[in-house]
């Protein structure tokens, strides 16, 4: 009689494991699926944004000599090239309402913008315009090729969530 309670408490055991390490398996797998399709459709909305971004700005604007107070969509080119008025007025707009800025470019997600040459705006080269990466989840890079002062650059747009 003790041989059989022994066995049978063993084979309970062995159930019982067998059920938590299945619902582990299988929550493991279903978690797995969900995190790789979120992550793809981020990085989608991500770029989509990041082509908008660059399409906007490598364009002359809305209205064509737009300021800060009268632009519809802040284009910085003009005659195919990066127009200096237009930098400096696009980065004090970025710096004074990031904002503004975001939904003139048809974007939720944050971005910025740098160069592969220095630019200058109102008289100083800068880093980039907009907001530098801090703790960005989803980054991605968009590459654009311009022409500033006579010389092709690479402008490069990061958008984040």
């Amino acid at each position: 009689m003790n041989r059989e309670k022994r066995g049978q408490a063993w084979g309970f055991d062995l159930m019982i494991a067998s059920i938590i390490f299945t619902a582990g398996i299988i929550t493991f797998y279903i978690y797995s699926i969900n995190t790789v399709e979120e992550t793809d459709l981020m990085i989608n909305k991500l770029s989509y944004d990041g082509n908008i971004i660059a399409n906007t700005l490598l364009l002359e604007g809305t209205p064509k000599n737009w300021t800060e107070s009268t632009v519809i969509s802040p284009g910085i080119l003009s005659k195919n090239k990066i127009n200096q008025t237009k930098i400096d007025i696009f980065y004090d707009l970025t710096q004074n309402s990031y904002n503004k800025t975001k939904i003139l470019l048809n974007t939720r997600y944050d971005f910025y913008i740098f160069f592969s040459k220095d630019i200058t705006a109102n008289g100083q080269i800068i880093q980039g315009i907009g907001r530098a990466p801090v703790n960005q989840k989803n980054l991605i890079k968009i590459e654009r090729v311009a022409i500033y002062n006579d010389q092709a650059l690479t402008m490069n747009i990061e958008v984040w969530e």
